[in-house]
């Protein structure tokens, strides 16, 4: 292993902590759980649950719910490169393969954003949501590998090609998040606004 690789991962655990202490500043994290391998948390409105690679354990993967739609998932991906030059696929679709205990599903969407700190470049992926197949497999499964494809020419500038993923609380925290993602509906805070308002501001003026 080469100096770049043994950096690499040293890096990207610098980037998470800091990336999760600067949403915490924000107020961007109202909720968070965390076990052995998935973590629930708000971020921003909306309700991820993901968990970190084994190859590299500042890489995410993962689903997230909008507090309008908790019925659905999208996807949440992380991946690294120490190569700046993974900036010029932003916007420009990426073919990805999960790997769920050996069956394969090949995942095309685009690359959403990358951000750097030191020499890592780390891209996110996301904006894409799962069929039931997926979900499905996803539900039951052990592990799942991702690896990105295509564009050849992003592949090439991967250090690491692939990262496997413990699915163990998978189904777990998928439940969970959807429970969260209900409580924190704009529906449901209206009712619990009503509920928490003084019983004077509730009776009309005349009585």
């Amino acid at each position: 292993m080469n100096k770049k690789q043994l950096l690499l991962p040293i890096l990207i655990l610098f980037l998470a902590v800091t990336l999760f202490a600067s949403i915490v500043e924000a107020g961007g994290v109202e909720y968070e759980r965390e076990d052995e391998n998935w973590t629930v948390e708000i971020r921003i409105g909306r309700v991820f649950y993901y968990t970190h690679g084994t190859a590299v354990w500042g890489h995410e993967f993962g689903f997230f719910k909008d507090v309008n739609d908790c019925s659905s998932d999208t996807l949440w991906l992380t991946f690294s490169s120490s190569e700046e030059n993974v900036k010029d696929f932003v916007g420009r679709d990426v073919v990805i393969l999960l790997d769920v205990d050996g069956k394969e599903f090949r995942v095309k969407t685009p690359m959403l954003s990358t951000g750097t700190i030191g020499l890592t470049n780390i891209m996110t992926f996301t904006n894409w949501s799962p069929g039931e197949q997926l979900m499905d497999a996803l539900m039951k499964g052990r592990y799942v590998t991702v690896q990105i494809l295509e564009p050849k020419e992003l592949e090439a500038l991967l250090d690491i090609k692939e990262d496997e993923f413990s699915l163990e609380g998978f189904a777990d925290s998928r439940k969970e998040a959807e429970s969260v993602c209900r409580v924190n509906a704009p529906h449901q805070r209206e009712k619990e606004q009503v509920k928490e308002r003084p019983l004077a501001l509730l009776i009309p003026d005349y009585y």
